[in-house]
């Protein structure tokens, strides 16, 4: 496993796992203490950029830590040590026109269930209605989310595998604003003609 370290200011952090896309941090697991947890919380706030000095892989020296990124601190024990595990996730942000959608299963609400957790993501940081999936059996809920997700050329988003190791880690979704509509119609769509 790759290790990353990320600096902001004078605090450095250690990242197993790192989502990068169009110059911002999209997902981080990062381990420090106590100090380094307020400066990332300071910096996000700020939307200070973070340096990530990785020499051995193709990341880019910095990026952004945009505001709307959510941070959850959890303790725990490292080595016998007392250390704080952050985790960083941005759902949505924009690029001049155009907002995009972040999804990595996994990181949100329902955890667990697919057509739970989108439904969360959905409701959370989508101007949009839920689509219901939730009142379906498992069984229905699941062929329509695996034609759905599974149909990368129709839709055009970006599976983003991670960085540290693509087999055993949730894939993100990175989705412009225009491709989660289609994908919502489509859905309304299935759901409908589910029951």
């Amino acid at each position: 496993m790759k290790v990353y370290k990320v600096r902001l200011g004078d605090a450095a952090l250690s990242a197993a796992s790192l989502y990068i896309g169009r110059g911002r941090l999209l997902f981080a697991r990062l381990v420090g203490g106590d100090q380094e947890t307020r400066a990332l919380r300071k910096a996000i706030r700020e939307g200070l950029r973070a340096a990530i000095y990785a020499p051995w892989s193709a990341l880019p020296d910095y990026v952004s830590l945009d505001p709307a990124v959510r941070l959850h601190s959890e303790a725990v024990w490292i080595q016998g040590l007392p250390r704080v595990r952050n985790t960083l996730y941005l759902p949505v942000f924009r690029e001049g026109e155009q907002t995009w959608y972040f999804f990595l299963p996994g990181s949100g609400p329902g955890s667990g269930d697919l057509a739970e957790e989108l439904e969360a993501f959905i409701e959370a940081v989508t101007p949009y209605p839920t689509p219901g999936l939730s009142g379906l059996p498992p069984a229905q809920r699941g062929r329509i989310l695996d034609r759905l997700f599974g149909d990368r050329e129709r839709y055009a988003f970006s599976r983003i595998p991670a960085q540290d190791d693509p087999e055993s880690f949730p894939r993100g979704i990175l989705m412009p604003d225009r491709v989660l509509r289609e994908i919502l119609v489509d859905l309304a769509r299935q759901i409908h003609q589910a029951r």
